[in-house]
């Protein structure tokens, strides 16, 4: 007659329960660092794409040339008036014939255009992308 030792199959079946949880509890640990893994790279990812759109963004708005404003002077010919002085250094971006012809006016103290004379020196302002030093 065969006997049998429950005590030690009983044994056997905790330690083969332990083991299965032990496994379960392993596997979910590393399902659970992929998932943090994951979560780290679409952060990442996320923040490349936000930085390199604002870089390109701020290529674009870059791409203009920066000008700088400088005054010159000029003397006036035979015939010369601030129209023409508008047409000849006035920077449509920066300024409409009016605006320019009223800060001319404002510079030099004209009053009246009937005041300009060939031989006058007249202050003006123009734009310039490049930086002139002193």
């Amino acid at each position: 007659m065969r006997t049998i030792n429950y005590a030690w199959e009983h044994e056997s079946y905790e330690m083969k329960r332990e083991q299965i949880f032990r496994n379960q509890r392993l596997r979910n640990k590393r399902v659970q660092e992929k998932r943090i893994i994951f979560m780290i790279c679409t952060v990442f990812c996320v923040l490349a794409v936000i930085l390199g759109a604002f870089s390109l963004k701020g290529k674009a708005e870059g791409d203009d040339q920066q000008t700088f404003k400088y005054y010159t002077c000029v003397r006036l010919n035979y015939g010369d008036t601030l129209w023409t002085m508008a047409d000849r250094f006035m920077d449509q971006e920066h300024y409409t014939r009016a605006s320019y012809i009223n800060e001319v006016k404002s510079i030099n103290h004209i009053h009246d255009e009937n005041e300009l004379q060939a031989g006058m020196t007249l202050i003006v302002p123009y734009y310039s992308g490049e930086w002139l030093s002193d």
